[in-house]
């Protein structure tokens, strides 16, 4: 009996530990949902549970089974500490990461920049607020609560933030980068930014502010220029190809439609297309690969897991049916996209 209860409390031991160990990913993954919130204090304690449970950065980080993410703990900590002031141990986080993981939110030598540039400006000391005498009241009447005073050297801090954020979007309109999505985000949180440090009422009020014209900046330089294609002149089609072209018929015309909605940026109407082509062409690893690029954009806009479990699925079998050696190529698919296709496996 007594053998048989030191074994029971033994297992008992090992699934608690092995839980404890596998949590990592968990708050991992509940940190980048606070990133994509904007609530950074989350975010700090989120990544720093998850660095406890595993301390070690990884394009490929294994969770469990055959399930790999990306994992940049130190990056987002990094944002996080940044976006709240805390200077010294963002630098120290950007200097620990490799690079950012499912959410770019700017390079690390910018970031690193920033936060460097933050941690050297000089604190402007507090203006002292003046005192005015007490005036006799002939009553004795109930003193009222003071209203919370506001913070001059905050105040002017979140004006310089916001002054920055702005010289940030006119560098972002000089090289034409206002159709990213980053550009749309910065510009509503710059905007935020604006209304809080108009309407603040306390020192909270203007924290609030001073992150929304922070997260800004960043998104603002994070927004890219779009790709410029120029135009050469295209030769006649040659025999096998006019002969390609009637053979596949309707099919044709359904791929070139579903690729220049992707590459207009039409995710979701492209993942349509190519979902549908897998019917015709159930083999074809290309075809699965842009329904992957598709329906993982769609997932980096929506936050939709489904998506992103369904992108998960088309890049194993563009794995399976294509030949990608060396993984997407960066002319057509970007390297967030990339970055989510080397993580399957085959």
């Amino acid at each position: 009996m007594t053998r048989v209860r030191t074994l029971s409390f033994a297992a008992v031991l090992f699934f608690a530990a092995t839980a404890a160990i596998a949590s990592w990913y968990d708050d991992y993954d509940q940190g980048l949902d606070a990133v994509r919130k904007g609530q950074w204090q989350a975010v700090i304690t989120k990544m720093t549970a998850a660095i406890n449970g595993n301390a070690k950065e990884n394009d490929k980080a294994r969770t469990y089974g055959a399930i790999f993410i990306n994992y940049h703990p130190y990056y987002y900590r990094g944002v996080a500490h940044l976006n709240l002031g805390h200077y010294e141990q963002a630098v120290s986080d950007f200097e620990k990461t490799s690079g950012p993981g499912p959410e770019d939110l700017g390079g690390i030598d910018t970031l690193m920049q920033k936060a460097k540039a933050k941690l050297a400006a000089p604190v402007p000391e507090p203006q002292p607020q003046p005192v005015r005498p007490p005036v006799p009241l002939p009553v004795p009447v109930p003193v009222q609560p003071a209203a919370p005073s506001i913070d001059q050297a905050l105040r002017q801090q979140v004006t310089s933030e916001i002054n920055s954020a702005r010289a940030r979007m006119t560098a972002a309109q000089q090289r034409r980068a206002t159709a990213a999505p980053q550009f749309a985000q910065a510009t509503q949180a710059l905007a935020d930014a604006n209304t809080r440090s108009a309407t603040a009422k306390s020192n909270d009020d203007l924290r609030t502010a001073l992150a929304s014209a922070q997260n800004a900046a960043l998104l603002f330089d994070a927004a890219a220029a779009p790709t410029i294609v120029t135009t050469t002149t295209v030769p006649q089609p040659s025999r096998p190809t006019t002969a390609s072209t009637l053979v596949l018929g309707d099919t044709t015309k359904r791929v070139r439609s579903a690729l220049q909605q992707y590459f207009n940026g039409d995710f979701e109407e492209a993942a349509r297309g190519f979902q549908s082509l897998t019917n015709d062409l159930p083999n074809n690893g290309w075809i699965y690969a842009f329904l992957g690029a598709s329906q993982y954009s769609v997932y980096a806009f929506e936050t939709d897991e489904n998506y992103k479990t369904a992108a998960m699925d088309s890049f194993k079998k563009a794995r399976r049916y294509g030949r990608f050696r060396d993984g997407l190529p960066p002319k057509y698919f970007s390297r967030r996209i990339r970055k989510a296709f080397d993580t399957v496996a085959n």
